[in-house]
């Protein structure tokens, strides 16, 4: 399998970064939009789906969560108590910095780590049907979501504040 380590801890980085920006954005457009800080972070899609300030914390739930089942580590758990952007930035940076703290070689053994899921304990997934089926997907349902809801909102805001920074090189 390539590098697990690569298509997670490097790529959760790069989406904390743009994820926090866009939560700084909202932060700012909550000034003059008409909607409340309270209001934006309550925001959903759809009733029976998670708020914008949940979505939040699932991404940093997942991004934790891959992280350590892939480097064999203890998942820090973090309170869901945030209630403002400023405490969903504070959180979203502890969990860049925690997925920051691995490097490579950390990520060595991830190839052959049986992943068990705490709602499927009697289960198992192999690494690369984790990464693919699960982890990935998962994340980034969440990022979106995010975005979807902050857009739905009336958020201006594009498809460049979702990817982020392009590391772009001269021809």
């Amino acid at each position: 399998m390539t590098n697990i380590y690569y298509f997670t801890a490097l790529t959760v980085q790069k989406s904390l970064r743009s994820t926090i920006k866009i939560l700084q954005e909202a932060q700012k457009w909550s000034l003059t939009s008409g909607k409340t800080e309270a209001e934006l972070l309550e925001a959903r899609l759809a009733p029976d789906m998670f708020p914008l300030k949940k979505q939040i914390q699932m991404i940093s739930d997942n991004a934790k969560g891959m992280t350590s089942r892939f480097t064999e580590s203890e998942n820090p758990s973090y309170e869901d108590t945030e209630t403002t952007f400023d405490d969903l930035i504070a959180r979203l940076q502890k969990t860049l910095d925690y997925v920051g703290s691995f490097v490579e070689a950390d990520f060595a053994n991830s190839d052959s780590v049986k992943i068990i899921l705490p709602y499927f304990k009697d289960k198992y997934q192999d690494a690369g049907d984790y990464l693919l089926d699960y982890a990935i997907p998962n994340f980034f349902f969440h990022k979106v979501t995010v975005y979807d809801i902050l857009r739905n909102q009336g958020m201006p805001i594009g498809k460049n504040n979702y990817l982020g920074s392009l590391n772009l090189k001269d021809l």
